[in-house]
C-alpha cells in the first residue's frame, strides 16, 4: 500500500495530549471481564454472579439456575435458567448467614419478578441455597466448605465495592452489630408473641385434659 493512502487511514492528532485521551477512552468503554463461580449439583446448578442493579447501580450478587438435564443427557439447561438478583438489603442478610452468624433465611421477590424466590441455610458442614419459580422445578444446590469461601468471597467484593472507605473485617463486624443482633431480636420477640398468642388461645378455648376423664352421668337420679 502506498504510504500516504495508509496515512489517510489513522487518526490525526495535535499532539500527544489528545492521543492519550483518544486511548483512554477506546480502553473505557471495554466491559470488564464477568465475575462468577458455578457450584453443580445431581440435579442442579447455579451460578452466582457479581452484578450490579440498573436505577441505584448498587453491586450486588445475581443467582443463574439450571436444571440438569434428563436420563442419556449431560449438562444443564442454561436455556430454561431462573435469574434472581440479590436485593441490596438481603445481601447484608444473605451474608451472615453464609458467615453463619443467622441460621436461615427465606426471601421472596416482589414487582415484576413476583413468584420468584429463594432460600438460604447454613447446615454447619454445608451451605444451601434453594432458587424457585413459578411453573418451574426447584432448584437446589449444597456448597462445601470450598464452594462457600469461593462464593463468600464474591459477596464481600460487593460489599466492599458498595462501601469502599470500610476494610472488609470492619463490614463483618458491622454486619454483626446491626443486622444480626436486630433479626435475631426480631426473631426473639416474634416467637414470644405467638407463644402468648398460643396461651391465649388455650384459655379462651381449653382442651380436654385427658388425665382426668369426664365424669360419667348418673342415671339413678
Amino acid at each position: 500500500m502506498h504510504p500516504f493512502k495508509a496515512a489517510q487511514h489513522r487518526p490525526r492528532y495535535r499532539d500527544d495530549q489528545y492521543q492519550n485521551q483518544y486511548i483512554s477512552q477506546s480502553r473505557s468503554k471495554k466491559k470488564e471481564p464477568v465475575t462468577s463461580y458455578y457450584v453443580y449439583g445431581k440435579s442442579a446448578a447455579i451460578e452466582f454472579v457479581c452484578d450490579e442493579t440498573r436505577k441505584q447501580q448498587i453491586n450486588t450478587i445475581s443467582m443463574h439456575a439450571a436444571s440438569a438435564r434428563g436420563e442419556g443427557e449431560r449438562g444443564y439447561d442454561w436455556d430454561n435458567k431462573t435469574i434472581i438478583q440479590i436485593p441490596r438489603n438481603e445481601l447484608l442478610v444473605v451474608m451472615a448467614i453464609m458467615l453463619g452468624m443467622l441460621p436461615r433465611g427465606e426471601f421472596d421477590q416482589t414487582g415484576l419478578h413476583a413468584g420468584k424466590s429463594f432460600t438460604v441455610e447454613h447446615q454447619d458442614e454445608k451451605l444451601f441455597f434453594m432458587v424457585a419459580e413459578r411453573g418451574k422445578p426447584i432448584r437446589a444446590v449444597g456448597l462445601c466448605p470450598e464452594d462457600s469461601y469461593q462464593v463468600a468471597t464474591l459477596f464481600l467484593r460487593q460489599l466492599k465495592a458498595n462501601s469502599p472507605w470500610m476494610t472488609t473485617a470492619e463490614i463483618i463486624d458491622l454486619i454483626e452489630m446491626t443486622v444480626v443482633r436486630m433479626k435475631l431480636a426480631q426473631q426473639k420477640k416474634a416467637e414470644l408473641r405467638n407463644a402468648e398468642a398460643g396461651d391465649i388461645e388455650e384459655e379462651m378455648f381449653p382442651g380436654d385434659d385427658p388425665e382426668t376423664p369426664d365424669d360419667e352421668p348418673n342415671f339413678n337420679y
